[in-house]
């Protein structure tokens, strides 16, 4: 059974947009149930425009690959990665999403986020997160200000595909064990995407595909911005421009590619006047963590879905 580390100390948020802030609305309300962002978090980073919900859970795609095990280092080296990089960062980001298919598979990190929901910038979230890719798996525990305790379970194919939920506060002495569609409303209201796309995987590939398809409609502007340090790790940063009113989910998308292990680690999205709309964080991330289904299951007694 994997035990968590201590976590690190969040990251200050830093504008690398270019953009100049915009005034930000108030801070969104805390969820009704279980605190802002009660189960479900978001992978798809770049934010995608509001969408019907599905007659079932909203699924993956599966990689090209069961991922290879060992400690996950990108063989290239940057001096010779860089040039690549300028002359083409969507071929870059397309190499980045290919790797992370067949390398990336179970991983524990500490998760942050911060989305603008209706209109309102929420909290930041911190979390503690567990993921298994084969079956689909995740485990979250909030650990910061916003529903301190709260845990989520998704596995795919199991629990009759409903996410095991574990609220914060006083509810989670009185309901230790919610059983929740993942798509439905309740799950979603307090999150922009549901918890089936959660991960680093699902992240990159949703941000390539929305390039490759500006890409195709001539609509695309990607460009390299250099390496910067973030959580103490070097990341090649990458942003993209995608004009208004053509169905487009933001303006401005800030992507952080960590240099050596080639992951997607972070996404901060802008819309059109400048206001954060989502920000994704994968930090102290270990590839190796060595998870087992007791990890992915609420009888754990490490976990706060029992009463004893």
């Amino acid at each position: 059974m994997h035990r968590f580390p201590p976590p690190p100390a969040p990251p200050a948020l830093r504008d690398v947009s270019g953009r100049r802030p915009a005034r930000r609305s108030a801070l969104g309300r805390l969820a009704a149930l279980a605190g802002a962002g009660l189960i479900l978090l978001c992978a798809a980073a770049a934010t995608p425009a509001a969408e019907p919900v599905s007659s079932g859970p909203e699924k993956a795609p599966a990689g090209p690959e069961k991922a290879a095990a060992g400690p996950l280092v990108y063989p290239e080296p940057r001096d010779t990665l860089e040039p690549e990089i300028r002359k083409d960062p969507l071929a870059f980001l397309e190499r980045v999403r290919d790797w992370c298919r067949t390398r990336i598979g179970d991983y524990t990190c500490h998760f942050q986020k911060l989305e603008r929901i209706d209109g309102d910038l929420q909290k930041p979230e911190q979390m503690r997160m567990k993921f298994r890719a084969d079956p689909f798996s995740v485990y979250l525990k909030w650990i910061g200000d916003v529903s301190k305790g709260q845990e989520t379970i998704y596995v795919d194919g199991k629990y009759k595909d409903k996410v095991q939920v574990h609220p914060s506060g006083f509810l989670g002495v009185i309901f230790r064990h919610v059983a929740l569609d993942p798509t439905g409303k309740t799950a979603r209201k307090h999150s922009r995407r549901p918890v089936t796309m959660a991960g680093i995987v699902n992240m990159v590939n949703l941000v390539t595909k929305q390039c490759e398809e500006a890409h195709t409609r001539g609509d695309l502007t990607l460009t390299y911005e250099g390496v910067r340090t973030e959580a103490g790790r070097a990341a090649y940063v990458l942003k993209r421009l995608l004009p208004k009113d053509k169905g487009y989910p933001c303006e401005t998308l800030v992507i952080f590619i960590d240099v050596e292990t080639l992951a997607c680690i972070r996404t901060d999205a802008y819309n059109w006047d400048g206001e954060l709309i989502s920000h994704y964080f994968y930090m102290n991330l270990d590839f190796t963590p060595g998870l087992t289904d007791r990890d992915f299951d609420p009888d754990n007694a490490d976990y706060g879905y029992r009463l004893f």
